[in-house]
């Protein structure tokens, strides 16, 4: 057998196969975090001899840098561990004078490229106390304790450590190693596999390296600040502590997981979500966090305090990935019910019952990613009974949060029509829902509501965040508008409208601005007219009622019209005030007849619990003894059951007369009296004068937009002209300059020609002398104007008895001079050239040079007629496009004046409708305000009939616990009666004939 077939090899393969496939949950292999590779060496020069150095690309979980090491330091490595692990692969031999050949380092390199792979795969190694092979790869100690998390073995004593990488020392060089899969799926086998085992199976797993590699709450501290010996001693110390805590550890690695999934999902961008949901991550959240609800539930009732409320820990890594997912989570979300979600949620059904706060969180995870891809996940036809039971079980719900978004849920799906044959009966709870909900009350207050779940603080700020989220929001207005998508109104006992009715109460309470519901504003006083049910109706009254309250709170009513109906303001407010005070009229009618009826009939419930429970005031007497303690405890527990039950009774006469009197408030309203007809018709007069100016208003904006399109449609024309007209002009410019430059270099040719000629015919040697001459003359003035610029420049006179030039004189004079020197150089050089034709000239090279010179001529002075001739036409055009130009502008003056005009008018309609505005805006303020003292009074009529009725069936319930004890007590005086016949038996079967007969 040779060294690599050794068992300690088979122990270092078994490590390395457990490293790649098993240091996460089960899903595919997870690639090692720390990677080596010696892709090439240098060969350096020492002081004796060349030696080779090998560089190590090392990838620090995906950080990636380099060390060079000689063979000198792969030898002392190997050297250290082999005692480690034997089964080390072989070290090649060492060669003294050819270790830079090619052959030995091509050896070499990747016999060393094994021996660091197998060292990274052994568990003896990566474990080992010396810390040698993480010293040779220069890796930092967080990156030794978060790679030998990740490398299985001993995993759950290394959570802990590893989440020292958040620590705000460590966090901002080494916590991206957390981001890695290794980690993700380390975490995930912490929290599902390591955890599940229990305290009782080892406080802190052992593996090969022996306790003294375990480590403590400190050793990851003493690894970077007290070197290797403080790591050694706080590691040994740890270990024999830590196996007689054997909770706490478990409890801060679940925490250490849990806190780095966290942060992974906040900082880890996509890849790390994406790895941590191919590895059910959501779904090992949620299974965890059902599993700690279910085992906290008691046979005694429900948990309260941090034992009632889902795993923070937990929730954090939910929100963390919500937030991170933004717009993709319903895709994430709906991939969990298509995988098994449903079930698992399902499956803890009785904890949803049980647990408001359960309830709760589950069902606003399902109502942020309730889009329909969701839905359709949602109702599979796999899981789809079981989903509608789950739905059943939040309807159940103490919370009334968890009852609302149970409402919004299924409320969804009846306006996407997913429920099938379903949809009636789920109408129908939706509908009592609502009910439910329109009869209690919400506040702002701190106290705990009367269902012992959330507080009213809460539920309303709940109700608040409703419309936060645009794509909720809009979920909301789906399932108001679902009724009438076809086109028109469905049947009063459609569906659709329970999904209408419940979005309706949820706007109601989210009380949105009026531009967020800009489509659906137009269909609330038709929905008010119409033949829908009648909570429907009277929702979209209070909801008119709402938008009425906002625009009459503005003092223009510029200010006011956000409506986005495409309507006038006022046309909009007439339509919705007729809709209004018919509905809310209606509304009060219906339901001060209604309830009064329901306060008599609680009356006559209630004298005939008063009765029953008279009959029940009077304590059973019975004489006290000891073999009668059972019956007499039955007793005991009957005589108190019986005095709740005047408590209860006082309670429902308090509630009755709350309740009558807020009835009685709303069965006095005076809805026909004559001052609110006669306010009425002074509201409708002024509204309709108002309505009269407003459709003035708008024919006149109308024409003001039709005149701003007029306006700018001329600007452009008009520009467009100008554009042509700069054109043509420009065309007329150029051709009149290149006429012009033609004459020039006709005259430059003629005066050539004659030049040559006069050349030919003259004697050259006195042309020559003259043009000399000249050049001497040129020569002598550019002489005295540099002389005078000098003068100039040093503040002396020009000339004698004058005074120096100073300030802009001076540079006046300075520029006139370097122009003058300018053309003096100009005219030298023109000099110059003639002399240099002058020196090889003969009179047949000049008689040439003059024939060619009138060629130029004649073909120049074509190229002019013909410019000339086509002069005319383009003056003519440009003339044309003048005056076109001219009467456009006109156009667009006119235009403008008409614009003007019509902004006048139409800002002095604005002002009647301000005015008329100001005018009708407190007398409508006062009679909204009216109208909603009125349905205040309703609401408090409504919510006090619901209280109660809540009331009347408490007093049924402790009726019904007085039975359940009179009959437990009746089972108890059986008994003894049956003790009592077997003691007269016993008693009777004596013999008392001797007696008698001594008698």
């Amino acid at each position: 057998m040779s060294e690599h077939d050794s068992p300690a090899a088979a122990k270092g393969s078994e490590a390395g196969e457990r490293n790649g496939s098993n240091s996460g949950t089960k899903g595919g292999a997870s690639k090692s975090p720390v990677q080596i590779q010696i892709p090439n060496t240098e060969e350096r020069t020492g002081f004796v001899k060349a030696f080779t150095v090998y560089i190590i690309h090392i990838s620090d979980f995906g950080r990636n840098y380099q060390v060079e090491r000689r063979f000198d330091d792969f030898a002392k490595l190997h050297g250290e561990l082999s005692e480690v692990d034997p089964g080390l692969p072989p070290i090649p031999e060492k060669k003294m004078w050819a270790s830079t050949d090619a052959s030995t380092v091509a050896e070499r390199r990747p016999a060393f490229e094994r021996i660091l792979r197998y060292m990274l795969a052994s568990e003896a190694v990566m474990f080992e106390k010396g810390q040698a092979l993480w010293k040779f790869l220069e890796i930092p100690p967080p990156g030794m304790v978060a790679a030998r998390y990740a490398f299985g073995a001993q995993r759950l004593s290394y959570a802990r450590q590893c989440g020292k990488l958040l620590d705000p020392k460590y966090e901002k060089e080494h916590a991206y190693r957390l981001a890695h899969d290794s980690i993700i799926r380390s975490n995930l086998h912490v929290l599902l596999v390591d955890l599940k085992k229990g305290p009782s199976s080892s406080a802190i797993e052992t593996g090969s390296a022996g306790p003294a590699t375990s480590p403590s709450n400190t050793s990851f501290e003493a690894s970077l600040d007290g070197g290797e010996g403080a790591a050694e001693e706080d590691a040994g110390a740890s270990a024999s502590a830590s196996t007689t805590a054997t909770g706490k550890p478990h409890e801060e690695a679940e925490a250490a997981a849990l806190e780095m999934l966290r942060w992974a999902i906040s900082n880890g961008g996509q890849v790390v979500r994406r790895c941590f949901l191919e590895q059910k991550g959501l779904f090992a959240m949620l299974d965890i966090l059902l599993r700690k609800g279910r085992a906290a539930l008691s046979p005694d009732g429900p948990p309260s305090g941090p034992a009632a409320l889902p795993h923070p820990q937990i929730r954090s890594v939910m929100n963390a990935l919500v937030k991170a997912e933004g717009e993709n989570y319903p895709k994430v979300f709906c991939r969990f019910l298509e995988t098994g979600g449903v079930a698992l949620l399902d499956g803890a059904r009785d904890l949803l019952q049980a647990n408001a706060a359960y309830a709760e969180f589950i069902s606003k995870l399902l109502w942020i990613s309730w889009e329909e891809e969701t839905q359709r996940a949602f109702l599979d036809e796999n899981h789809g009974k079981v989903a509608l039971g789950l739905l059943a079980a939040l309807f159940a719900s103490s919370s009334r949060i968890a009852r609302v978004c149970a409402g919004l849920l299924v409320s969804s799906l009846l306006a996407t029509e997913l429920l099938g044959e379903k949809a009636g009966s789920a109408a129908s709870g939706v509908h009592r829902l609502v009910e439910d909900m329109v009869g209690t009350p919400v506040n702002s207050g701190e106290g705990k509501s009367t269902n012992g779940s959330s507080s009213d603080a809460e539920f309303a700020n709940f109700l608040t965040t409703l419309g936060q989220n645009e794509e909720r929001f809009a979920r909301i207005l789906d399932c108001v508008s679902a009724p009438w998508r076809g086109g028109s109104f469905p049947h009063k006992d459609h569906p659709l409208w329970a999904s209408c009715s419940f979005g309706l109460w949820c706007l109601q309470r989210i009380a949105p601005k009026a531009s967020q519901l800009s489509s659906l504003r137009p269909a609330l006083p038709a929905l008010a007219r119409s033949h829908a049910p009648g909570r429907v109706r009277w929702l979209a009254g209070e909801l008119i009622l709402q938008l009425q309250t906002q625009a009459a709170a503005q003092h223009r009513i510029s200010d006011a019209d956000d409506s986005g109906s495409g309507q006038g303001m006022i046309e909009t407010t007439v339509e919705e005030s007729i809709a209004l005070e018919a509905i809310l009229r209606e509304q009060l009618l219906n339901s001060r007849h209604q309830l009064q009826s329901d306060v008599e009939e609680s009356h006559e419930v209630l004298a005939t619990q008063k009765a029953l429970i008279a009959q029940r005031q009077e304590p059973p007497n019975f004489s006290k003894s000891v073999w009668h303690q059972p019956f007499e405890g039955s007793l005991k527990r009957l005589t108190t059951v019986r005095g709740t039950l005047s408590t209860s009774l006082d309670s429902s006469e308090q509630r009755r007369e709350k309740a009558l009197t807020a009835v009685r408030s709303v069965l006095q309203l005076d809805l026909d009296g004559s001052d609110n007809e006669a306010e009425r018709r002074a509201l409708s007069v002024k509204l309709e004068g108002m309505r009269e100016v407003e459709v003035s208003f708008l024919n006149k904006r109308q024409q003001v937009q039709e005149g701003q399109e007029s306006v700018k449609g001329h600007e452009e024309h008009t520009e467009q002209l100008r554009q042509s007209m700069e054109h043509t002009d420009q065309a007329v410019q150029t051709a009149r300059q290149a006429i012009s430059e033609l004459e020039q270099q006709i005259n430059s040719k003629y005066r050539e020609a004659q030049h040559f000629r006069t050349m030919a015919s003259s004697d050259v040697s006195a042309r020559r002398r003259q043009l000399e001459m000249d050049l001497d003359l040129i020569k002598g003035r550019q002489t005295e104007l540099r002389e005078r610029a000098a003068r100039l420049k040093n503040g002396e006179p020009l000339e004698p008895g004058m005074q120096p030039l100073l300030g802009a004189p001076a540079h006046e004079e300075m520029d006139r001079m370097k122009a003058e020197s300018q053309k003096l150089k100009a005219r030298a050089a023109d000099l110059n050239n003639e002399i240099g034709k002058l020196v090889d000239s003969d009179p047949a090279s000049l008689e040439r040079q003059a024939l060619a010179a009138d060629e130029s001529v004649q073909q120049l002075s074509e190229e002019r007629d013909a410019l000339r001739a086509e002069l005319p036409r383009l003056e003519a055009e440009h003339s044309n496009e003048r005056s076109g130009w001219q009467a456009a502008l006109s156009q667009l003056q006119s235009a403008r004046q008409t614009l003007q005009m019509l902004e006048r008018e139409c800002s002095g309609l604005k002002q009647q409708l301000d005015s008329g505005w100001s005018s009708w805006q407190p007398l409508w303020s006062k009679r909204l305000n009216v109208w909603k003292e009125r349905m205040k009074l309703l609401k408090e009529a409504q919510q006090g009939s619901h209280q109660l009725a809540q009331a009347v069936g408490e007093g049924w319930e402790s009726l019904r616990d007085e039975r359940q004890q009179r009959q437990r007590a009746l089972e108890e005086l059986r008994e003894l009666r049956a003790n009592l016949n077997e003691l007269e038996e016993e008693l009777l079967s004596l013999d008392d004939k001797v007696l008698g007969d001594f008698e």
